[in-house]
């Protein structure tokens, strides 16, 4: 280094790998997969239409709602993202319930082509489970959000 040059700053630290926080996963899973297998078998009735698409999202959102209260009733917490990542996790795994039970049950009320209408295959059962992914993240994000502080309601 020649006189008057200033030293390169050092580098940042690696962030910390995200955690998978397994074994709340499987702890808050078990309500939300209950509640999506008994949303995807209201598919039997066929007459509550467009409530099924507001029911699915309502269910994605429990699930995240769902796992940050178990969490912070844990006395853990962790950081923002990290608690983003697992809901999305559990999310998705509920979407994937809700999708493959619908499956199942417009086979079983529309047998034959009339099944094929609903355009239920590898790819709806993919968006479901991101879609499901999104709104378990999204859930999670604000319920978080507002039980730390993040988000002032007075």
């Amino acid at each position: 280094m020649t006189e008057g040059q200033t030293p390169a700053p050092a580098p940042a630290p690696a962030p910390a790998p995200i955690k998978i926080d397994q074994a709340n996963l499987i702890k808050a899973g078990k309500i939300p997969v209950i509640a999506a297998a008994i949303g995807g078998a209201l598919w039997l009735l066929g007459v509550l239409g467009g409530l099924l698409g507001v029911l699915f999202w309502a269910i994605a959102l429990f699930a995240g709602y769902w796992y940050v209260n178990l969490v912070l009733k844990s006395e853990a917490k962790p950081p923002i993202l990290e608690v983003i990542v697992n809901a999305a996790i559990l999310g998705a795994v509920v979407g994937l319930v809700y999708a493959i039970v619908t499956w199942i049950t417009i086979s079983i009320r529309f047998s034959g082509i009339l099944g094929f209408a609903y355009r239920w295959g590898f790819g709806s059962l993919l968006s479901r489970v991101v879609e499901s992914a999104i709104g378990g993240a999204v859930g999670a994000a604000a319920w978080y959000a507002y039980k730390t502080g993040m988000i002032k309601t007075k």
